[in-house]
């Protein structure tokens, strides 16, 4: 196929990714309409899909095992899990992994549609900005996902903010770098209100992955060889965000929050330890009853559910209402304690090594000719662990779904050198 005429069918996919990317913030059920669009369209182009998939195998075959390894213990993982409807769903999400090899593939015959996908991306994503700050000022009302006029996170919700946001502001620093003075200016204007905007809310785990994507661009970006600079910039964002926190108090709030949380946990009053850890600890009890293979894809929630309801581990639900237990206890807030749950020991394994990949062959890249690719391909990977140390990071669709998006355009190649 010639990357210089793609079929006009292909132009109908690639809009339809640009305006997946677009609406992506506000709704995830549009965007993911959009995506369906695309997939149903290039996947019947047998030849595209086998050069999406080529590229995949020959240059990240470890990231693609670990790939097909995931969603092998998902359809596996259903053979011993009792609730059938519920493991139909879990499988039926694993269609999103498609999204890679054809992005990859549409990337191939057009290579031009990573920029625009970058400027329609970062839109959406700048307009949900304004919304988030409309929000904060009371002038629109949104509620739902822990956003709210205190927590604004509009309608991305503060579990997948900082995540979502600390990637891209990494990107704008990224791009900022090749980009004339003009454009320049704007990423980094837009860089700042990003990370302002993800530290008013309080999504602690987003704080932890904006600052290490922050860090990344720091350490293998910006200064090349020039240690003292890199130093200098992270001890300026890092102090400028800690007199931040200091004079906002809703964020502050929450830190002291966590702070009391934990060090209830070690005193050993479970009634005011925070709720994550008494949710880490179930998973941990779960997995011991099916340490080898888990208690399978989807009866997660019904076996914490019935195991908070025994006596010797009501301590684990103590200042949980009865009443929200089973949503609450829904899954342990931590990837790895989840699969570990679920698959077991190698279910465990599994998604270490996908991790280890996903991040190691970012780090090995070429910063210096293929940077962008190097830090969407590193980010991400640092990301999803990062961030499913408190979320399930690679089981909850907004951040799904941008993880899969962003590491598609990190493995896509062009076909020509344009």
């Amino acid at each position: 196929m010639n990357p210089s005429q793609p079929h006009p069918a292909l132009n109908i996919a690639a809009y339809a990714l640009l305006a997946g990317l677009l609406v992506y913030p506000f709704s995830i059920a549009a965007s993911n309409l959009f995506f369906a669009i695309m997939l149903l369209i290039v996947l019947p182009n047998r030849a595209l899909i086998q050069q999406g998939w080529r590229t995949c195998w020959s240059d990240y075959q470890p990231i693609t095992i670990g790939i097909l390894c995931f969603i092998l213990f998902t359809f596996v993982g259903t053979l011993w899990s009792e609730y059938t409807e519920l493991s139909l769903h879990k499988m039926g999400k694993q269609l999103n992994w498609l999204i890679i090899p054809v992005i990859i593939a549409l990337v191939y015959v057009q290579p031009k549609l990573r920029l625009h996908a970058f400027i329609f991306i970062s839109t959406g994503l700048f307009l949900h900005l304004i919304l988030c700050t409309l929000q904060y000022n009371g002038v629109v009302n949104i509620s739902g996902q822990g956003s709210n006029l205190h927590d604004a996170t509009g309608l991305v919700g503060h579990l997948s903010f900082g995540f979502i946001y600390g990637i891209w502001a990494g990107a704008l620093l990224v791009a900022a770098q090749t980009l004339p003075k003009k454009w320049k200016y704007v990423c980094y204007i837009l860089c700042i209100y990003d990370v302002v905007t993800v530290f008013m809310a309080q999504g602690r785990s987003g704080y932890i992955t904006t600052l290490a994507c922050l860090a990344l661009v720091a350490l293998k970006v910006l200064f090349p060889g020039k240690w003292k600079l890199k130093v200098l910039f992270l001890a300026v964002v890092i102090s400028a965000i800690a007199i931040f926190i200091s004079t906002h108090p809703p964020t502050q709030h929450k830190i002291d929050q966590t702070i009391s949380g934990v060090s209830a946990f070690f005193d050993g009053n479970w009634d005011n330890t925070d709720l994550r850890i008494k949710l880490w600890a179930t998973s941990i009890e779960v997995w011991k009853e099916n340490p080898w293979f888990g208690v399978g894809t989807a009866d997660y929630q019904p076996a914490s559910y019935k195991l908070l309801q025994q006596e010797e581990f009501a301590y684990l639900a103590k200042g949980q209402p009865l009443s929200s237990q089973e949503a609450a206890f829904g899954h342990p807030h931590n990837e790895f304690l989840f699969e570990l749950a679920r698959w077991g020991v190698f279910g465990l394994l599994a998604l270490l090594y996908l991790c280890w990949h996903w991040i190691g062959a970012g780090w090995k890249k070429d910063w210096q000719h293929d940077t962008m690719n190097a830090y969407l391909l590193t980010a991400s990977g640092i990301s999803v662990v990062l961030h499913g140390l408190t979320e399930p990071s690679l089981n909850k669709q907004l951040e799904t779904v941008f993880a899969f998006i962003v590491l598609a355009f990190a493995m896509s190649r062009s076909s020509n050198k344009q």
